[in-house]
C-alpha cells in the first residue's frame, strides 16, 4: 500500500469515519471511484477506522455541489448527533470541492459539528498552520479546474472553427457523421463528428420554416410534417429559436456561419422572429396575437365578450364538410362551446351580419363631425367647472410633497441603519408617489380639455383621413388590417349576442393634448333571412347613483377608508370608482 498520510492525532484507532469518493466522468476516470473506494478501505483497516457510511458522486463536476445528491446527503446527515462520525476521509480535497467558496463553506459546516476531515494524499500539517495550507490546496485546485475548464472550450471552439461539431445531440434535420482526424498519443482514432443533412427529416425542417413565415399554427405544422420532426407541439418554439438552422455553429458564445447546411435564409428567419414575437407566451402579452387568430382572422375575435356570461366570444365556420358549396362563419359564447350547449343562454350569431352592424355604426354613426362636434361640446360642458379639479390638484400636489419628505426620511434612515431597515417601505413610498403623479397628470389633462377647441376644417380632414383607411381595407377583405384600424383606437370591447351587441367605443382626438372621449353603443341586430335590421334610438346612460355619491363624497374630502367603510367596498374599489368617474362617459342606443 503506498504511504499516505497517517491520520491525526485526534483521529485515534477505533474512530467511526465515513468517506466521500467523486469523480468528474469521462474515459479515464472510468475507475476513479471505486479505485477511491479500495484504498480508503484497505486505509482503514491499516490503521484501525472502524468505516461506516460510503457516499459516492460519480461523473460529478467538483465545481458546484448543484446535482451531487451524495455530498448533500452527506451534510444533511452530519447533522444529525446520533449519526455523526468522528472523521470523514477525502481521497484528496479537490474530491471535495473544486471551488474555493464551496470548500470554505462546507469544511466549515462539518467541521462545526466536531468532524474531523482528513485528506489521505494531501500533505497537511498539524497545528495553526494547517488551515494556511488546506487553503493553498483549495485555491490550486480552484485554478486547476479554471485551466481545464479553459482548455477544453479552446479545443471546442477549435473544433467548431473547422466545421466540426462541439458534441451533443444534433438539432431536428440534421445527423452526425463521424470522422477521423488523427491518432490519439495511445494510437487510438481521434474521432469527431460533424453535421450534415438527414435524408428524411431534412426536407421536413425546410417545410416547417415556410410554414412558420407563412404563419401557419404548430398544430398545421405538426400535421404537415406528420410528427417526424416533434410529437408535441410544445416543442416548436425552440426549434424556431434555435440559430443553428441558419446554418451557424456554436460553441458557448462563439458562433461559426457557414458552419453547416442551413435550412432557412436569414430574410425568413427574421420574419419567422417576428412572428414568434408577437406570440402570447413571448414578447407581446395580447390574446389577439394567438396563432389561431393570426391563421384564421375575424373581426371580433380577441375583443367580443358573450354579452349573457362574459366569456370570450370563438370564431368558427360551419357547413365546412367536403362537398358543401358554401360556409357560415359565426361567433358563439366560448363557455358554451367548451362546456355544452346548457352552460349559457347565448346563441349562434352570424358573423358577418354582425361585423357589417358594427362597422356601419362606426363609419356612419360614429366618424361624423356632428357626432364628434356634440361629443366634445358634452366634454366641455361637464368640464366647465374646474373649480373642484383644481382642488384636487391642489390636494394631490401637497400629498406629492409630504411623500417627497417621507422618501428623504427614509434614504437617511438607510444611510444611517442600512437599506435592510427601510428597504421595503422606500419601495411603498415610491410606488405611492408615482400613483400620486400620475393622478395629477390626469387631471391637468382634464382641465385642458375644458378649453379644447377643434376647428371644423381640422375635424372634417382626420375623420376623411380615418374613414378611407377603414372602408379601404374593408373593401380589400383585409381583416387584419382592419382589426388594426379600429382596435383600440375607436373600439375597446364589443360584448356580442344573438340580436343585439354593445359596442364600447373610444375617439382619441390625436394632436390635441391626448384628450379621449370614451363611449357606448347599443347596435341591435335582429336577422330576417339574408338581410339585417338596425334601429336607432337615442337614450343617454350614466353612471350609477352609488358611484355618483361615491365620487361627490370624496371630492367633499371623504378618504378612500371612509367610503370603503361606508358603502362595504375595498378601497381600491372606491378608488377604482372615483378613477371611471372623472372619465368623460357618453352612452348611445343604436
Amino acid at each position: 500500500m503506498p504511504d499516505y498520510m497517517p491520520p491525526p492525532a485526534a483521529l485515534p484507532p477505533g474512530s467511526i469515519v465515513w468517506a466521500y469518493l467523486r469523480d468528474s466522468g469521462g474515459d479515464s476516470q472510468e475507475q476513479s471511484v471505486p479505485q477511491q473506494k479500495t484504498e480508503i478501505e484497505a486505509y482503514c483497516l491499516r490503521h484501525n477506522l472502524l468505516m461506516g457510511h460510503v457516499f459516492a458522486d460519480v461523473a460529478r463536476s467538483g465545481g458546484s455541489v448543484i446535482g451531487r445528491d451524495a455530498f448533500n446527503d452527506l451534510v444533511d446527515m452530519v447533522k444529525d448527533s446520533d449519526l455523526r462520525p468522528r472523521g470523514l476521509l477525502l481521497w484528496n480535497f479537490a474530491r471535495f470541492a473544486r471551488e474555493l467558496d464551496d470548500s470554505s463553506y462546507y469544511k466549515a459546516l462539518i467541521r462545526k459539528q466536531g468532524v474531523i476531515i482528513h485528506s489521505l494524499t494531501d500533505p497537511i500539517p498539524e497545528g495553526v498552520y494547517g488551515r494556511v495550507v488546506e487553503v493553498i490546496i483549495d485555491i490550486t485546485n480552484e485554478e486547476k479546474r479554471r485551466q481545464t475548464s479553459r482548455d477544453v472550450k479552446r479545443s471546442l471552439a477549435a473544433q467548431v472553427r473547422q466545421g466540426f461539431s462541439s458534441g451533443g445531440v444534433p438539432a431536428r434535420g440534421y445527423q452526425a457523421e463521424e470522422v477521423i482526424i488523427g491518432t490519439k498519443r495511445n494510437g487510438m482514432p481521434r474521432k469527431v463528428s460533424r453535421w450534415i443533412e438527414d435524408p428524411e427529416l431534412f426536407e421536413l425542417a425546410k417545410l416547417a420554416w415556410v410554414m412558420r413565415f407563412q404563419g401557419k399554427s404548430y398544430g398545421e405544422i405538426q400535421e404537415a410534417t406528420h410528427g417526424f420532426l416533434y410529437k408535441s407541439k410544445s416543442c416548436w418554439p425552440s426549434f424556431f429559436a434555435n440559430k443553428t438552422y441558419l446554418g451557424i455553429g456554436k460553441c458557448g458564445d462563439l458562433e461559426i456561419p457557414n458552419h453547416h447546411p442551413a435550412v432557412v435564409d436569414q430574410a425568413t428567419w427574421d420574419a419567422v422572429q417576428k412572428i414568434q414575437g408577437a406570440h402570447p407566451k413571448h414578447k407581446q402579452t395580447s390574446s389577439v396575437a394567438h396563432p389561431r387568430r393570426q391563421s384564421a382572422p375575424s373581426l371580433l375575435s380577441g375583443h367580443a365578450v358573450c354579452i349573457h356570461c362574459g366569456a370570450a366570444v370563438a370564431y368558427s365556420q360551419a357547413n365546412t364538410q367536403q362537398g358543401r358549396n358554401f360556409t357560415w362563419p359565426y361567433y358563439m359564447c366560448g363557455q358554451k362551446s367548451r362546456y355544452g350547449w346548457d352552460s349559457c343562454q347565448g346563441r349562434m350569431v352570424n358573423a358577418e351580419k354582425a361585423e357589417n352592424a358594427i362597422l356601419d355604426a362606426v363609419l356612419t354613426r360614429i366618424l361624423t363631425p356632428d357626432f364628434i362636434q356634440a361629443l366634445l361640446a358634452e366634454t366641455r360642458a361637464q368640464l366647465a367647472d374646474t373649480s373642484a379639479i383644481e382642488r384636487d390638484i391642489e390636494r394631490l400636489e401637497k400629498q406629492v410633497k409630504e411623500t417627497q419628505k417621507a422618501i428623504q426620511n427614509l434614504l437617511d434612515l438607510a444611510e444611517t441603519y442600512g437599506a435592510q431597515a427601510a428597504g421595503e417601505r422606500l419601495k411603498a413610498r415610491e410606488a405611492e408617489l408615482a400613483f400620486h403623479q400620475a393622478e395629477i397628470w390626469d387631471l391637468q389633462s382634464k382641465k385642458a380639455a375644458s378649453q379644447l377647441e377643434i376647428s371644423p376644417e381640422a375635424l372634417k380632414v382626420v375623420l376623411d383621413v380615418w374613414r378611407g383607411k377603414i372602408q379601404a381595407a374593408s373593401q380589400a377583405g383585409d381583416v387584419r388590417v382592419l382589426r388594426n384600424l379600429l382596435f383600440p383606437r375607436f373600439i375597446t370591447k364589443v360584448e356580442l349576442g344573438y340580436d343585439r351587441a354593445k359596442v364600447w367605443y373610444a375617439f382619441p382626438i390625436e394632436g390635441y393634448k391626448g384628450v379621449e372621449a370614451r363611449g357606448m353603443m347599443v347596435a341591435e341586430l335582429a336577422g330576417e333571412g339574408k338581410k339585417t335590421r338596425r334601429r336607432l334610438k337615442a337614450a343617454s346612460r350614466g353612471p350609477s347613483e352609488r358611484d355618483l355619491k361615491i365620487y361627490e363624497l370624496h371630492k367633499g374630502g371623504k378618504s378612500t377608508r371612509e367610503l370603503a367603510e361606508q358603502f362595504g367596498l375595498s378601497k381600491s374599489g372606491i378608488r377604482g370608482i372615483c378613477w371611471r368617474m372623472r372619465k368623460v362617459w357618453c352612452c348611445f342606443d343604436l
